[in-house]
């Protein structure tokens, strides 16, 4: 799957798992009460979407690309021994 968001791009959504479905990296995900989050995105996760319980009075989260995946073409991954 091709990411949408470029590295350094930010944007505001009510939803940040429908935001970042599909994509790949890590994001630096603000709340809108000024908590900060660092978020990895994979093809195989997931996670349900992230609303508010109350409609009321609601505002958005930033949502920043702040690298991309990594990935080095022919690597053979690392894997823990038994």
């Amino acid at each position: 799957m091709r990411n949408r968001m470029r590295l350094g791009q930010s944007i505001n959504t009510y939803d940040p798992a429908l935001a970042l479905k599909g994509e790949t990296g890590t994001f630096h995900l603000t709340t809108p009460g000024g908590e900060e989050l660092l978020i990895e995105c994979t093809p195989e996760s997931g996670f349900g979407n992230v609303y508010w319980a109350n409609q009321q009075n609601k505002r958005p989260f930033l949502i920043t690309k702040v690298s991309e995946p990594a990935h080095v073409e022919g690597a053979t991954p690392i894997t823990e021994a038994a």
